[in-house]
């Protein structure tokens, strides 16, 4: 149960914070849309409050014109358009202007009004197949832009005249779907748009189609969309939005206005509202989305954040209470390598009394042994000590290998070195990389301290002439596998085998037959002699 309460309170405390991320997300996000609808919708307002303040002005110049029965100049336009302040409060507008209706043929009513007016000897224009026009005579303030537009007929183009023919029909104000004015006269074009406001009663007009002077017509207003949505959302306080706004009236999404950077400063994570509203008649189409700046968009990302530190606080906790129980764990696996430590300190007794009764055995057979075949005193010590010389090489090696492994070539190595002097030719020992236990290492210390003996003495090698060499493999049969060595002295005539074997050929068999369960042999051959001794790959381990 211990292993796994660090993951229970990792998954307990998750969901307990992953629960009240998921209400503050749903808070939050919810407050967020209610703000940003919001925002939309002082957006939307403030574009169609910006328009409605300019139809205001259109029916204060058709009261104006009804108040002077339409008789107006150029100057008293003039004055009371100025009277407004449409350069100061009311940006957005392009100005505020009287188109005369009048019916094809009679052009020269509205050219001698526009010369009279404004100085201008201008002829209506462009060429129509229309029978009435609509040419424009009075357009104030006076600028480069309005005065590019005096005298043309907007009633020969077919959406300035669909939107005039509604404004015939009714005594609201009419929005034209979005056109380029003529006042577009630099590089700096803008889409557009004309609100027009019958001026005339329904008999006026009458009188006008039937060729008759009336003075009728359409008091309208030009917008550049740029301008007057600009001039809408630049108010304090600034909006963190951006839009795109479409007329939609036909059928189609024509544009009006893309807020300026739109693709730098959208965010695409943040929220994005589509409103539909009417504009003088129209339907305008308005795509509002959030900026990387607005608050609702920063505020989505505290849920995220909380979550991470939710996760974060379990896996702390988790790791706390798993640190805990590991210091618990640790302690005990102490307790109990303190007890395995005083059990293997009385097994490593134990066997350090094993072994050094076995040495001393093995010592007191290899004396007998060894007085037993010499001749002096002298012959004695000398073969005894050497003899306890390659048991000491075989104690030296398992002692730096901590008593586990022994390798053979350096047994074999030290062994040669001590017989032969450090002018021994060690490149004629060939083999793998053999490691032996205690059991092996003994018995073939003493094997080839024997043989190493017997060269020096009786071989070729005595002289340091003749070559020795000597080469291990593992080969397999029957499934088992074996170690085999070969000691082969060469480059001289044997002198046969002995009536009767030496302590050293029986402490050789001894070893390797007795201890290992292997087998040596000796064999002339016409050079010299092989010393084979094989020994199961098993019992070198």
């Amino acid at each position: 149960m211990n292993r796994y309460f660090p993951a229970i309170v990792f998954v307990v405390t998750s969901v307990i914070g992953l629960g009240m991320t998921a209400v503050v997300h749903r808070s939050t996000e919810m407050s967020s849309e209610t703000r940003f609808e919001r925002l939309a919708d002082e957006a939307v307002d403030r574009v169609k409050l910006r328009v409605g303040q300019h139809i205001s002005l259109l029916r204060a110049a058709r009261s104006f014109f009804e108040a002077n029965s339409g008789i107006i100049d150029r100057s008293a336009f003039r004055t009371f358009i100025s009277g407004l302040g449409t350069d100061e409060a009311y940006d957005g507008i392009q100005g505020i202007g009287f188109a005369r209706l009048i019916k094809t043929g009679q052009e020269s009513i509205a050219e001698e009004q526009v010369s009279r007016g404004y100085a201008l000897a201008r002829s209506v224009w462009p060429q129509t197949n229309e029978p009435v026009r609509a040419p424009i005579v009075l357009l104030e303030p006076t600028d480069t832009r309005n005065v590019a537009a005096l005298a043309f007929d907007m009633f020969s183009e077919e959406t300035r005249r669909i939107a005039m023919k509604q404004a015939l029909q009714s005594d609201e104000p009419v929005a034209s779907a979005p056109v380029e004015l003529v006042q577009e006269i630099t590089s700096d074009k803008q889409a557009g748009f004309l609100v027009y406001l019958r001026y005339g009663s329904a008999t006026e007009v009458e009188q006008v189609m039937k060729g008759n002077i009336a003075m009728s017509g359409f008091v309208y207003a030009p917008f550049r969309a740029g301008d007057l949505h600009t001039a809408a959302l630049s108010r304090k306080p600034l909006l963190p939005i951006v839009l795109e706004t479409y007329d939609i009236s036909g059928g189609t999404e024509v544009p009006l206005y893309r807020s300026p950077g739109y693709d730098e400063l959208r965010s695409e994570q943040g929220d994005q509202l589509v409103k539909v509203t009417e504009i003088a008649g129209r339907s305008w189409k308005f795509v509002i989305s959030s900026t990387h700046n607005s608050p609702h968009t920063t505020e989505k990302f505290i849920a995220p954040l909380l979550a991470v530190l939710t996760l974060l606080l379990a896996g702390a906790l988790a790791a706390t209470t798993q640190a805990q129980f590991r210091a618990m764990g640790a302690a005990r696996q102490l307790n109990e390598l303190n007890q395995t430590a005083l059990q293997q300190k009385e097994l490593m007794l134990q066997e350090m009394k094993h072994r050094i009764k076995n040495s001393i055995a093995r010592i007191m057979a290899i004396s007998r042994q060894t007085l037993n075949s010499s001749e002096s005193l002298s012959q004695f010590d000398e073969s005894f000590s050497a003899r306890m010389q390659a048991m000491a090489t075989a104690q030296d090696v398992l002692t730096r290998s901590h008593w586990e492994r022994a390798d053979l070539r350096e047994l074999l190595e030290i062994e040669l070195q001590q017989v032969f002097g450090n002018t021994f030719d060690m490149s004629q020992i060939k083999g793998p990389r053999v490691n032996v236990n205690e059991k092996a290492a003994q018995a073939f210390s003493l094997t080839f301290h024997e043989l190493a003996t017997n060269a020096l003495k009786y071989g070729g090698v005595k002289d340091g002439g003749e070559p020795l060499a000597i080469e291990w493999k593992y080969t397999r049969s029957k499934g088992a596998n074996t170690f085999n060595l070969v000691w082969k002295e060469s480059g001289f005539k044997p002198t046969g085998e002995p009536e009767k074997p030496g302590f050293g050929t029986r402490l050789m068999k001894a070893s390797i037959a007795g201890e290992l369960g292997g087998d040596i042999d000796r064999i002339a051959t016409s050079d010299g002699i092989e010393i084979r001794i094989s020994v199961p790959a098993r019992n070198l381990s």
